[in-house]
């Protein structure tokens, strides 16, 4: 074989080399950019959940605990979910007594999760009593000079008290719809950062942005409120169950509830009374009625009042059809503030 041809063999064959090493490389540098592990999170309720994902973005991988469609306040958690728990890294929940804890936090579901109650981060306001809403003062002044009354309201008001301590024995002493302020989100932002950098300090950074850009729009909301209800003259909320106490406290307005904190509390027929006559008197033009509760009660009032029935959400959780268009705490709210102004527009 000539020098030409050997020549052109070892062309050829150092081609084929490099060629296979670039194929080789391009495989390892494939490898190498595939994204890196999620940090798993399990929350318990739609609020926890939506600040978890504003924070974590891509960089976690956030599980919901209490289902679409289902009621928060009724959400007792099945072996399944109490798993789940110990597969986080860091486990969310709203607490103030939303959600029981006696089960929730047992060293041997929470594992090696870091719990983190969101509630601690907000001044916590008491469970509504619903013996001391105004229309129960209106109610009694009326007939303060009728005794045999005054001794059927004071039997009744005492029934309503064993009552509200059975409920507080099992929900607490807090309202726990925190989430009703949006500054009180904002918050609890903080704390979620502060439990993702620590737990993942490679993306803290990312976690900070993220937190500080979500509460840049949780103040631009809360400044659309606290402009609503500086002008707003009707400041009475007629709802289905107590759960607007902080939205009503941050921007001056007052609700009256057909059933207490949980919406589950079935009312009095002395209650449902009281509130009819609460409506007349007060010219009140709306009831505000939930997605995820029965609107029997407030149907029923409304039929006896004359006045129209909207649908405010509390945000305690997702319809189905929501959880699938990816419904945001931040929509809620908008659309909340929406339902307000045309319901409370005289």
């Amino acid at each position: 074989m000539n020098w030409k041809k050997r020549l052109t063999y070892f062309v050829l064959g150092a081609t084929m080399v490099a060629t296979a090493v670039g194929i080789a490389g391009c495989g390892s540098d494939t490898k190498q950019a595939a994204p890196a592990e999620k940090m798993k999170v399990v929350t318990t309720v739609f609020p926890v959940y939506d600040v978890a994902k504003q924070v974590g973005g891509d960089k976690v991988d956030v599980t919901l605990l209490v289902p679409p469609g289902a009621e928060p306040h009724d959400w007792d958690p099945t072996a399944k979910d109490l798993k789940e728990i110990g597969t986080a890294k860091v486990f969310l929940y709203s607490g103030a007594g939303l959600e029981p804890t006696e089960k929730i936090l047992e060293k041997d579901v929470l594992q090696k999760a870091q719990p983190v109650e969101l509630s601690k981060s907000v001044t916590l306001l008491p469970a509504p009593d619903e013996d001391e809403d105004e229309h129960d003062h209106d109610h009694d002044k009326e007939h303060k000079d009728d005794k045999d009354h005054k001794d059927d309201k004071d039997d009744h008001n005492k029934a309503q008290k064993e009552d509200k301590h059975e409920h507080e024995h099992e929900h607490g002493e807090f309202d726990p719809h925190v989430w009703l302020d949006p500054m009180n989100v904002a918050k609890e932002v903080d704390a979620v950062v502060e439990a993702f950098s620590k737990a993942d300090p490679t993306n803290a950074k990312y976690y900070e942005a993220n937190g500080k850009a979500y509460k840049e729009k949780l103040q631009a909301l809360h400044a659309k409120y606290e402009e609503f209800g500086k002008t707003q003259h009707d400041k009475h909320l007629v709802v289905s169950h107590m759960a607007f106490g902080y939205l009503a406290n941050a921007y001056g307005f007052e609700q009256l509830g057909i059933m207490g904190v949980s919406p589950d509390a079935e009312p009095t027929p002395e209650r449902m009374a009281d509130i009819v006559a609460f409506i007349k008197e007060h010219n009140v033009k709306a009831i505000f009625s939930e997605e995820l509760v029965s609107p029997k009660l407030a149907n029923a009032i409304a039929a006896e009042t004359g006045v129209k029935v909207y649908v405010l959400n509390p945000a305690e959780g997702l319809t189905e059809e929501q959880a699938q268009k990816n419904v945001t705490y931040l929509d809620i709210m908008e659309e909340n503030l929406k339902t307000l102004k045309e319901a409370l527009a005289h």
